[in-house]
């Protein structure tokens, strides 16, 4: 046997089909619980002054709302049509469609339950649905969207390849790819970076930006902990929180620990497709 095993936080832990019989089965397990909309780590600004003003009924998951405000508010939706892949429980097209302006909106995800929980939890929001799709395979015609975001979502995937190429083909000429995930555990930084700006160019991407926004995870974490671990007091089973404080990262996670210590890197960029040749 040749090469160094991987440790348990080295590996994919949320990773293709695990990741979508896990995601299912959160589905329906809080199918009732509507309060809670998001599934991401969350961003802290660095100045308070930045933080977007949220309506009473936002503000309890604001940091994880802020996460997709920042990724979406690279560039100006005003106006736009957005598709929003891995949308989970729905919370971030949502944010991104109500506070920024967007004629409509999708949320796409490959897990029945988390769509059909979104499209009841949201029903009353003009110009926003919810639709089951393979970021694989994704279920729209060439050159449909202004705009796709993807937050936290790409490292379940089991061909980032082939998912940066459907981006490619659904946005329009000009449009833009907002996009943000993390890095695997231990990995060299600059390396893995440099591996996600080659993939983005192979795609047929131009003025590819990347802004590592680690720290302000970190921060996210920190200030949305006692809301989190409230959380898992109330909805997960004893037997099941260690899994639960691991995936919600809370900060006696190792995940956490990662991000802190510097073992994995959170990045957010910024991709356009090229406009058609004249």
């Amino acid at each position: 046997m040749t090469g160094k095993s991987k440790t348990i936080r080295e590996r994919k832990v949320f990773h293709g089909k695990r990741a979508r019989f896990l995601y299912e089965l959160m589905g329906k397990a809080f199918r009732k619980a509507d309060h809670w909309r998001f599934m991401n780590y969350g961003y802290a600004f660095d100045n308070a002054k930045d933080n977007p003003v949220l309506g009473p009924e936002d503000e309890a998951e604001r940091y994880c709302a802020q996460l997709y405000h920042v990724v979406a508010s690279q560039v100006d939706l005003a106006g736009k049509r957005l598709l929003d892949v891995g949308s989970g429980r729905g919370g971030g097209a949502s944010h991104m469609h109500r506070y920024l302006g967007l004629a409509e909106t999708v949320g796409m995800d490959l897990a029945s339950s988390a769509v059909e929980l979104s499209s009841r939890i949201f029903a009353d929001v003009e110009g926003l649905r919810y639709q089951q799709g393979d970021s694989m395979d994704m279920p729209f015609e060439d050159a449909s969207f202004d705009a796709v975001t993807n937050v936290e979502s790409s490292h379940c995937y089991p061909d980032l390849g082939k998912f940066l190429s459907e981006v490619h083909r659904v946005l329009k000429p000009g449009g833009s790819f907002l996009y943000t995930d993390f890095t695997p555990s231990g990995s060299d930084g600059p390396e893995e970076l440099s591996k996600s700006l080659k993939a983005l160019e192979l795609a047929g991407f131009e003025e590819v930006t990347s802004t590592n926004i680690t720290q302000n995870v970190v921060r996210g974490l920190e200030l949305d902990e006692e809301r989190r671990t409230s959380e898992i007091r109330k909805n997960f089973p004893f037997g099941t929180r260690r899994f639960a404080r691991l995936w919600a990262g809370t900060t006696d996670s190792w995940i956490y620990e990662d991000f802190k210590n510097g073992r994995r890197e959170y990045v957010m960029f910024h991709a356009k497709r090229p406009l058609a040749a004249e």
